[in-house]
């Protein structure tokens, strides 16, 4: 057979193989693709606009929802746990997620319980049934993720939960960030020098967050945390206002919307962010009289050994001023200051800049601004000539 008809052959038998090979493959990934998403849809629904990882963790203490990077990614270093707030849920970090997983970290963040696509067990809190804590249930996410030391960043309501792991567990947060927070919970019972600071720059608490049946508003409000049931006294300050700064809501409207629909999405169908507060206030591991709540000045600075940086807004006028911030934050022996120009949610109203501020704060120890390496000062007056 003449050689040049013989190696045509050969090569036409390879190329029938390697076409084989290549459709077979190709199925099985198409196969694969469909089957994982096909598990994932009945795990549960999440966003497309987070290209993370999205699961339930199921939980002795609640299903959880969750983002995770994972390693798959850029994200193949230390991990870096998001807390939400009151009014939102994992998806308040949108902004956030992919950017720590570009700079080498295996970002997390989800729903905690009670709101989004978590368990919600506020009936049963309100019934006198355990549901274990908001510490209680990072402890379990974490043990099922199989993660011993991480980051911590939590964000307004979520800082607080943040503080009460850290002081629990000081051995396994890494650094400690805490943003746009009133912080520990009860340290304004607890401490008579911040019960009259909150009372000289704060409105009454039940002016932004009421529990008193009365009568409806006049037009449907979002009055707390996006609901628009008529449940308050007013005047109350809406979450628009509450939430977001100034030059935020000036230059940023389809921002200012996405960020309501967070809150709107976030909440289950009996979600109230006052109820969810109050009740919070006396879980284990929350009550005044938990010995490893950080709510006095020296128990901030005895549990919270690990550096830590406090960011604060500083159009953030209702829940946590900067002075606010600075006085309790002043007696965590390792902490730095910064400030940027937001409200309470520093990570959606500016994301670049809470992104630059925090990962250099993680990579370095230090926030890089001005007084980078100094610590929290205690506010004071400007002098007056």
């Amino acid at each position: 057979m003449n050689p040049s008809i013989r190696q045509s052959r050969m090569n036409g038998a390879r190329r029938t193989r390697l076409s084989r090979a290549l459709i077979g493959a190709m199925f099985g990934a198409t196969l694969m693709f469909a089957t994982a998403s096909v598990h994932a849809a009945r795990e549960c629904e999440y966003p497309h606009y987070v290209p993370t990882e999205g699961a339930c963790a199921r939980l002795p203490g609640a299903e959880l929802f969750y983002y995770d990077t994972g390693a798959t990614r850029r994200g193949r270093g230390d991990t870096v746990i998001f807390v939400h707030a009151a009014s939102g849920n994992a998806d308040a970090f949108r902004y956030n997620l992919q950017a720590f997983s570009a700079a080498g970290y295996r970002a997390i963040a989800y729903d905690r319980k009670n709101v989004g696509r978590s368990s919600n067990t506020l009936r049963d809190a309100e019934l006198g049934r355990p549901v274990g804590s908001t510490v209680n249930d990072l402890e379990e996410l974490t043990a099922f993720l199989g993660i011993e030391r991480f980051h911590l960043i939590g964000v307004a309501a979520g800082a607080q939960v943040a503080l009460q792991f850290a002081a629990k567990h000081p051995d396994r947060v890494t650094r400690l960030v805490l943003a746009a927070t009133l912080g520990p919970q009860g340290i304004a019972q607890q401490e008579p020098e911040m019960a009259a600071l909150q009372a000289n720059i704060a409105l009454p608490f039940e002016q932004l967050c009421p529990m008193t049946i009365a009568n409806p508003p006049p037009a449907p409000l979002r009055l707390i945390s996006g609901t628009s049931a008529p449940t308050v006294t007013l005047p109350a300050v809406t979450i628009e206002h509450r939430e977001l700064g100034t030059w935020f809501r000036a230059t940023d409207r389809e921002g200012v919307d996405a960020f309501l629909a967070i809150g709107d999405n976030a909440r289950h169908r009996s979600f109230d962010g006052c109820r969810l507060i109050n009740i919070g206030a006396n879980q284990p591991g929350m009550a005044a009289t938990d010995p490893l709540n950080p709510n006095t000045f020296a128990k901030l600075g005895s549990l919270i050994t690990m550096r830590t940086l406090l960011l604060a807004g500083t159009g953030d006028v209702y829940y946590s001023p900067p002075a606010h911030m600075q006085l309790w934050g002043s007696h965590i022996p390792d902490a730095q200051y910064v400030q940027l120009d937001t409200g309470h949610a520093p990570q959606f109203e500016n994301p670049a800049a809470f992104n630059a501020a925090v990962i250099h704060f993680l990579k370095t120890g230090t926030h890089g601004g001005h007084h980078s390496g100094q610590r929290v000062e205690r506010p004071k007056k400007h002098p007056r000539h």
